[in-house]
């Protein structure tokens, strides 16, 4: 045994383990994050001495590990481990032995060491069901690059017009896209498929499938599938005009739907009129698109400026751009299937009349109304929309100075209108007796007029959008509500009435008896009354 320091203050002994005559070289090094971290026992050389190793020459994954270390293992106990593995897998009869492993591996530590992947959703090898057993049909691929590491996205299978098979999830939408084939075979294809990549230069003789692939200029990604089961997939690149491979790691990933616990097929069935598509109506938007809301109404007026990267959903694409346009494709890139209508307007704004009319028709229409303004034109208009059309509200605000905010909702018939709850809500404010310390400007448009700073971080944002988009997702899913009380005033920090950070405060409203538009119903004998008092006879 003998002991030297290395780099870092790390000590290192060099032990010899004798077995079956054999003498097995390795090196205990005690890192300089010991005791905190196990030591770690490998080779001298490049040997794999074990398949409980981390590549040859590497550590030995022993029998104590960073998931289970306990300072009191000595460095003794570790080499008495080494030598279990050791000797465990080379037995005295001389027949290869198995030594039990507790390596609980995962998906994503395995990809550390893959940089070249193939992402495949649920759905594209059930796809081909049905099909010829021995068939070449066309793929599309989509590739995203970073750093030295590739990702290609399958987003479909056939021959565009004709799929067999299509993406049900948002691809990433890059410049680099691949012409590709998969091949489904049932001959032995041990050629193609145990090839470890680089140069192939007599691919096409030794797989004549690919042949009639490789006259173009252009050579493609391969997705080779044969009856065995076995799965592989190369980009053919062209490297000093000879066929190069580059081997890529498939990722079959599982349904999206089983990571929510949102009822999606409920939730998808709803239209949704965001209004206010800043900070807070942008992180809803993105939330309930994840939940499974497909169908949007958006409206702003407002474009998207390089100060509101700091607590907006969106980011620097976005800059110079309308915010419902980029608020669009951003829902675009969580879910597929979306139907979302678009209104770049801001409600009380200098515009037509009709146009303005047929903006809060729209947003009547929808099934779920959200106001996220904090803007009292665009309260009133939203309300007036809700009450006329019978539909559901949800209004929430984040509170200067990040002291928290305020999430509430109007149901038909069930709470009092919009507007009415509002009152209620004022009401209830200054009940509490409490001076109202911090002031605010407008922070949700861009148009420069005079006021005090809105201040607020992106957390303080989130925590009112995330409590707001709960709210409208108990709304959607239909059934019985979990929410008690239809306002919540949430605290941040110890200011106003809040006593601590997430002091809530629940806030009854009264409801005023059914919903009615005021416009419903009118008696003809009052117009006529009012039109006789409007017009002057005399003047005709």
């Amino acid at each position: 045994m003998r002991t030297k320091h290395l780099a870092d203050y790390q000590l290192c002994v060099d032990v010899d383990l004798v077995h079956g005559g054999e003498t097995f070289r390795l090196a205990v090094i005690y890192p300089s994050t010991f005791p905190d971290t196990p030591p770690v026992v490998m080779p001298h050389d490049d040997k794999r001495l074990s398949i409980h190793q981390y590549g040859p020459g590497g550590e030995l994954c022993l029998q104590w590990r960073p998931d289970n270390w306990d300072p009191a293992v000595t460095g003794a106990m570790m080499v008495e481990s080494a030598y279990g593995l050791i000797s465990g897998e080379r037995p005295a009869d001389g027949q290869p032995g198995t030594v039990p492993s507790a390596h609980r591996s995962t998906l994503a530590g395995e990809l550390r060491f893959e940089t070249w992947r193939l992402m495949v959703p649920e759905g594209a090898w059930a796809s081909l069901q049905g099909q010829f057993p021995e068939a070449v049909l066309q793929i599309a691929v989509t590739m995203t690059v970073r750093r030295t590491q590739r990702v290609a996205h399958l987003t479909s299978i056939g021959a565009p017009g004709s799929e067999i098979w299509k993406i049900p999830r948002p691809a990433p939408d890059a410049p680099g896209k691949r012409l590709g084939y998969l091949l489904r075979t049932g001959q032995n294809m041990d050629a193609l498929a145990l090839h470890r990549g680089g140069f192939f230069e007599d691919i096409t003789d030794r797989v004549p499938e690919l042949a009639s692939l490789l006259k173009g200029p252009e050579w493609p990604f391969i997705i080779l599938l044969e009856q065995n089961g076995r799965r592989t997939a190369f980009d053919i690149v062209r490297k000093e005009g000879h066929p190069f491979l580059i081997p890529y790691r498939i990722v079959e990933e599982e349904e999206l739907s089983k990571r929510s616990a949102s009822n999606r097929d409920a939730v998808s069935m709803n239209r949704v009129a965001i209004v206010g598509c800043g900070s807070i109506g942008s992180k809803i938007a993105a939330s309930l698109a994840r939940a499974g809301v497909r169908k949007f109404v958006l409206v702003d007026e407002d474009i998207f400026l390089t100060g509101n990267l700091v607590r907006n959903e969106l980011d620097a694409w976005a800059i110079g751009w309308h915010k419902v346009d980029s608020l669009a494709d951003r829902i675009g890139q969580l879910a597929t299937d979306t139907d979302i209508t678009l209104h770049r307007i801001e409600l009380g704004s200098q515009t037509s009349s009709l146009l303005m009319e047929s903006v809060l028709e729209a947003i009547g229409e929808a099934d779920l109304i959200i106001d996220a303004t904090a803007d009292p034109t665009s309260f009133n208009l939203c309300g007036g929309a809700a009450r006329r059309h019978r539909k559901r509200m949800i209004w929430a605000e984040v509170y200067g100075g990040g002291i928290g905010g305020l999430v509430a909702r109007a149901r038909p018939d069930i709470d009092p209108p919009p507007i009415e709850a509002r009152s209620q809500i004022s009401k209830w404010c200054d009940d509490r007796a409490t001076p109202w310390e911090f002031q605010r400007g407008n922070p949700y448009d861009a148009n420069g007029d005079e006021g005090v700073s809105f201040i607020a971080d992106d957390a303080d944002v989130s925590v009112v959008a995330a409590h707001a988009t709960r709210v409208a997702l108990d709304i959607l899913q239909g059934g019985e509500t979990a929410f008690p009380h239809s306002a919540y005033m949430i605290g941040l920090k110890k200011a106003w009435i809040f006593e601590a950070p997430f002091d809530t405060w629940p806030i009854d409203l009264a409801p005023i008896g059914p919903w009615q538009d005021p416009r419903a119903n009118p008696d003809s004998g009052d117009i006529a009354g009012l039109m006789a008092d409007m017009i002057d006879e005399d003047a005709l």
